[in-house]
Parts: structure tokens; sequence; C-alpha cells
């Protein structure tokens, strides 16, 4: 029994070992995996609230703010569409008392509204400080018909007040706005707390609006503007919103006339309330050279048509840089930088198709640098009736997207999408596509560098055509997980996951005539998809690398086992033996044996012989 207790340890040892072993290839494939599906865990939410936990506004003061500016432009707009026959003597520019500020109404005329009318209308409120510098302390509307020109050669700067007091606006209703300075200088718009800039939004803070009429801005500067809504968001370009209804501000003195434009009194307005004509125009829009700072929502357009903007700067905004909101048609951007934004540097909303983003740079966004949604404005029927269909046509060529928080392009439905040309560099996934987005063409763009991904189509109905771009860097070249895409006749290096993974159901996808370089796991991983097509693809440049999973792979073999029992055999026979050995007397193996002095007198000499004799 006592021999046979070290054999017994030496098989419990060899158990051990093998549980060891079969824990680790286990570990290694749900390491495997989830390295594969690494972009599903991203740790910063798609579509979560981010406005909410980066604004540092107050929500609740905020959305009450911005409901009573529309209250303001609709009573506005409903005083102006009867004021002028209902009004006697009514001739020129007039003023509305509206709550803390009045506003200043410039209706239809032939020539431009300049800093030189504003100076004879509202002396008291738009005030010139020095040769090249005003100060504006009432609202300002545009009507139909009617362009406010901010203009000047040597260029000039508006300060537009800012404070817990009040805030001002430049509207234009129906009209047009002119922002124009020169090459050698711009013209500058701000708010103004009294001191500097205004950076507490959540009092409001002044905001320039352009609602369906035109505007034209070229070598301006738009800074530190807009609070918590896109409409009110700093520089909003929109089309007409439906009414509301105005309600003044309880315990309101009675206003005192200020000089300049006429000041009509309340009492002459009562009526006019149910005579409301809507202009549901679109807005139309020229930028060129316009540079856009801290502002809450950098540029925001909606409702617009036939707009361009080129060579244009936006930076710094407390949300999304450039945004195309909704029913944005045939706009085309060009050379225009979209940088250190709270959320995203671009974003082109639903039911905006046919949107052009040619040699644009998104880049130190917190976010995305670009952002394409597509997906339907309903899913089934509702309230309004909207339709349910998917929108597209929109392109991003010859493009730099780089450093980014979380993608370089995010295309979240829609149809015929493309990305050509690009610039892609480290974001934490260079490409996504994502909620069905279909027909989306990816085509000799350079990625490189990416935290994880260098392209990725996922989910159900997503499928994409992905050719001949140059992928290096990052954990994985291309990922398709339960989606359909094309990867044919790409360049991939530096790699150091996969080169191509495969997860899920992945119909019709065909992985073919690649380049395939790295040193990581396994060039292309598929053995947990389904429904695909891969073959040919060079494989020579991809140089496994030696991680947990293939070394406990390689040895826990079945003929590694067999030699491992022989040797724990050996050890275990060895062992007993010397215990054995240690346990019985050692003996002197000549002591039975006698020297053979002791079986005779010793040694004779032949002397003593001779004498005995």
């Amino acid at each position: 029994m006592t021999n046979r207790k070290p054999i017994l340890l030496s098989l419990l040892a060899l158990v051990f070992i093998a549980l060891v072993g079969a824990g680790f290839i286990a570990a290694g494939n749900v390491w495997k995996k989830s390295e594969a599906d690494a972009v599903g865990r991203n740790e910063i939410a798609a579509n979560g609230n981010v406005q909410g936990e980066l604004y540092t506004g107050d929500p609740r003061s905020e959305a009450r703010i911005v409901q009573s500016e529309e209250e303001r432009l609709v009573y506005v707009r409903t005083i102006a569409s009867a004021a002028r026959w209902r009004v006697d003597g009514l001739e020129g520019p007039y003023r509305l008392h509206t709550g803390a500020t009045n506003t200043l109404v410039l209706p239809a005329r032939t020539e431009p509204y300049t800093t030189a009318d504003l100076l004879q209308l509202a002396p008291d409120t738009f005030k010139q400080l020095a040769s090249s510098t005003y100060m504006l302390t009432e609202n300002i509307v545009v009507l139909p018909g009617a362009t406010l020109s901010f203009a000047g050669g040597e260029g000039i700067t508006v300060r537009m007040q800012s404070n817990e007091d009040a805030f001002v606006s430049v509207v234009a209703l129906g009209g047009s706005l002119t922002i124009a300075g020169t090459e050698e200088s711009d013209v500058a718009i701000t708010s103004w707390d009294g001191s500097g800039a205004d950076t507490d939004t959540s009092d409001g803070r002044a905001y320039v609006r352009v609602i369906g009429g035109h505007a034209s801005f070229s070598h301006a500067t738009v800074s530190s503007l807009g609070f918590w809504s896109g409409n009110t968001g700093g520089l909003a370009l929109t089309g007409t919103d439906t009414a509301g209804t105005f309600q003044d501000a309880p315990a309101t003195p009675e206003p005192v006339a200020p000089a300049g434009a006429r000041l009509l009194p309340e009492a002459d307005l009562q009526s006019l309330g149910d005579q409301t004509e809507l202009d549901y125009s679109v807005v139309t829009a020229g930028i060129d050279n316009l540079t856009v700072k801290d502002n809450a929502f950098g540029l925001f357009v909606t409702n617009a048509r036939d707009v361009a903007i080129r060579d244009t700067a936006i930076t710094g905004s407390l949300v999304d840089g450039l945004v195309l909101h909704r029913s944005v048609k045939d706009a085309t951007i060009t050379a225009t930088t979209s940088s250190d934004n709270a959320v995203d540097g671009i974003t082109v909303g639903r039911s905006s198709t046919r949107v052009d983003l040619l040699e644009v740079t998104a880049s130190g966004n917190g976010r995305n640098g670009i952002s394409l949604d597509g997906q339907p404005l309903a899913d089934g029927p509702n309230a309004v009736g909207t339709a349910v269909v998917t929108y597209g046509g929109n392109r991003v060529l010859k493009s730099t997207l780089a450093d980014n928080g979380r993608y370089g392009v995010e295309l979240s439905g829609g149809n015929n999408l493309r990305l050509t040309g690009n610039t892609i560099r480290g974001n934490e996934v260079g490409v996504v596509v994502n909620y069905a987005a279909e027909s989306v063409h990816i085509i000799d763009n350079e990625i490189r560098d990416q935290r994880r991904q260098g392209i990725a189509v996922r989910d159900a109905g997503a499928n994409a055509d992905i050719r001949r771009n140059t992928i290096s860097g990052g954990d994985t070249g291309v990922y398709v997980r339960d989606a359909t895409a094309t990867v044919t006749g790409n360049t991939m290096t530096s790699l150091s996951g996969h080169g191509i993974s495969l997860l899920g159901n992945v119909p019709g996808t065909e992985v073919t005539g690649n380049n395939v370089g790295g040193y990581g796991t396994v060039a292309i991983w598929d053995e947990t998809s389904t429904g695909a097509l891969v073959e040919e693809n060079e494989l020579l440049n991809w140089h496994p690398a030696p991680t947990v999973h293939s070394v406990m792979n390689s040895v826990f073999q079945p003929l590694t086992f067999v030699w491992l029992i022989l040797g724990a055999l050996l050890v275990a026979t060895a062992f007993t033996r010397k215990r054995h050995l240690r346990v019985r007397t050692i003996r002197n193996p000549y002591e039975e044996r006698v020297p053979l002095t002791a079986l005779s007198r010793g040694i004779v000499r032949i002397d003593d012989v001779r004498k005995a004799q």
C-alpha cells in the first residue's frame, strides 16, 4: 500500500494538468470570440443620451426659454401678416413689445438694411461703441422681401446682449440675412455679457436664425452663440415651423417707446391674433469662409435645399458641429472642417438626401466624425401619416476623419451610400454600417490605426460592398456580424487580431481576393459563421502570434498527453524505487568475506622454517 501512494499522486497530478489545459482552451475560445465581437460592447453607447451627459446647461430652464422664443416668433409672424392693413399709417420698420426686450421688425424693401440704417432706426438699442464695433440690445426680425446686411470693407464686430437679465436674437423670418466681410477682415458676431462672450447657457444666450429665407455668409466669424435646441443653437438655418401662441410675461410694465422705429400699441394688436399667414417654405443658403466657434450647435440646418457650404471651420460646439437635421436636400459641403466638438463633427439626419461631403475634415470630436442616418421617420402607422421609407443618396468623398472618440463614419440605415477616397485614422472604429443600411459602397479608402476594427458591418439587413481599401493597424481589418458584405481586393497589413472576422449568420457574404497581413491569432476568422464564401485570399503575410489559446492548443494534443503519462509513470517509478532503497539497511557487500590471513598463520619467513628443521 505504501508503494502505491506515489503512483496515485502522480495520476491525480496528471488529471489536474488535463483539467487545467481544458480550462485554458475553453477560456481561449471565449477570449477569442469576445475579441472578435468587441465592437458590440463599445464603451460609448451607440445612441445614448450623450448630449445630456456632456451638456453643461440647465435642461429645464433652457427648454422653457426655447418654447418662449418659439411663441415670440409666432406672435411676430401673426402680427406682421396683418398689421400692414389693420394699423393706420404704418410705414417702414416698427417695433413690437415682446417680453423682456422689444423686437424691431424690418419689412420688405428694395435696398438692404445696413448698420447705418440700424443706427437711425434703433439709436438706443444699436449703438456704435468704436469705429467698427456695435452693441445690439433688442431683437431684430427680418420679414419676407427684406434683407439685413452686416458688411464692412474693414470688418465690423456686432456684440449681442446676452446676460442674466436678457438676451437678444437676429431672425430672418422669411427674409434674407447677409454677413459679409473681406479676405482681410471678417465680420464678427458674438454674444456679450458686459465683460466678454457669454459662456452660461442656463438663462438662454443670444442667437442668429434664418427661417424660410436665404442666408449668405462670407468671411464671417460667429462665436459663443445659442443654447439647448438646434433652432436656438447659435447659427440656425431652418424651414418654417408650425404656429403656437405667444404669451407675454405677466406683470410686465408698460414699455417706453424708444427712439426710431414706431412701437405699435398692444391695444391695436388684440384682434390680429387669428389672422396668421404661415410660410412653410424651405431655407436656402450660400456659405463660404465662415468660422464658427463655441456655439451650442455649431451650424444647424433643417428643411433646406440647395445649401452650399465651403471653406468653413466649426470648432468647440457644446453639442454637434455641423448638423443637417431633417429634410435637407441637394446640399454640398466642401473643404469644411468640424473639429473638437463635444459630440459629432458632422451629422446628416433622417429624411436628408443627396448630400455630398467633399474634402471635409472631422477630427477630435467626442463621438463620431460623421454620422449619416437614413432610417425611416416612422416604422408603422403614426399620428401624422409619415411614410415608412428610407433615405439616402449621400456621399463622403476625399475626406479626412481622424482621432474621434468613437467612429470615423457611422452609417445608420438608409440606402445608396458611398464612401470613396477617404483617409480614416485613429478612431475607435473606422467605418460602421448598421441599422439595415443597404447598398453601401466603401471603396478605395485608406483606413489605418483604428483602436478596434477598420470596417464593421453588423446586424440584420445591413449590407456593404467593401473593395480596394487599404487597411493597416488596429485589431481587425473587416468585421461582419449577422449581416452581408462583399469583401474583395482589399490590402490589409499590421493587424494584431484578425484580418477579417465573420460571426453569426452572414448570408451572401463573399471574401475573395484580399491580401491579408499581420501578426495575430487567425487571418480570417469564420469558425462561428454560416453562409459565407471564403476563397482565394493571399495569407502569406500573416504570422500567427503566440497567444494563450494557441499555446495551450499546441501543448494539449493527444500525443502530448501520451508522453506526459509516460513521463509521469517514469517519475513515479523512480520516486517509488528511491523510497524503497531508502527504507532498506545498507550493508557492506564484503562483510561475509574474510581475509586470507585469517585462515593461516600469517606471513612465514624462510629462515624461520630452516631453523625449525
